[in-house]
């Protein structure tokens, strides 16, 4: 409860106030995001509440967040079974059905009081892809700036690993992992032990499912 309505009186951050009536206040024409709800504190629920009735929360310190303007989303992963088998029926969820299902999980005062229920569609490999390739610059290539080895990815090999990051339930969120646990730690370790040095090009492919690193030797002739 703290983010919304700060610290009470002798915790560190008191005089702060709540993080989300500052922010609010500073952008009042805010889009909003509470994502995940379903793993939000029961008492948490009494914040929404509060939102969705009187447009307005206050902090501790009495400090006022008017939400009059702006767009409250919440996201859940409650139904993703549902969404996906209906999806791969050729169907589309029905905001019914998914009443039904997120009324055993939230309280009907809170469900009640949503403007509109929106399922979203699994993702597709393709965008995993373009996800992994984000993902792959930000979390390694951007990473290998700061040091002499240069890491060539040829397609087949993002392809692979954006599908071992795929999860028609749980969309993209595991590639991230799959980055750190294929091509982080193992060049990391390759540097430590000094099999791959400064200055070496190291080239990525996918060999009976596995990850295969492959350093280019050059011959100079004279």
């Amino acid at each position: 409860m703290f983010p919304s309505h700060g610290a009470p009186p002798g915790y560190v951050g008191y005089e702060e106030g709540g993080l989300l009536v500052n922010k609010i206040r500073q952008k009042p024409y805010s889009i909003v995001l509470f994502d995940e709800i379903e793993k939000a504190h029961p008492s948490v629920f009494d914040v929404f509440l509060q939102i969705m009735d009187e447009g307005k929360l206050h902090d501790r310190l009495g400090k006022e967040g008017d939400f009059s303007n702006a767009i409250i989303l919440f996201t859940s992963n409650i139904g993703a079974d549902h969404i996906v088998n209906t999806f791969n029926n050729g169907e589309i969820p029905t905001s019914g059905s998914l009443m039904e299902i997120m009324g055993n999980y939230f309280r009907p005062e809170f469900l009640g009081r949503l403007t509109e229920i929106v399922p979203f569609a699994p993702i597709s490999k393709e965008n995993a892809l373009k996800i992994f390739e984000i993902h792959l610059k930000k979390e390694f290539m951007d990473l290998l700036k700061n040091i002499n080895i240069k890491v060539e990815i040829p397609m087949d090999a993002k392809l692979y690993l954006a599908e071992n990051g795929y999860n028609a339930k749980y969309g993209a969120r595991p590639i991230k992992s799959i980055i750190r646990s294929h091509l982080r730690r193992p060049l990391a370790k390759k540097i430590i032990s000094g099999e791959v040095k400064d200055g070496d090009t190291i080239s990525v492919s996918i060999e009976n499912n596995e990850v295969k690193w492959i350093k280019e030797e050059f011959t100079i002739v004279n």
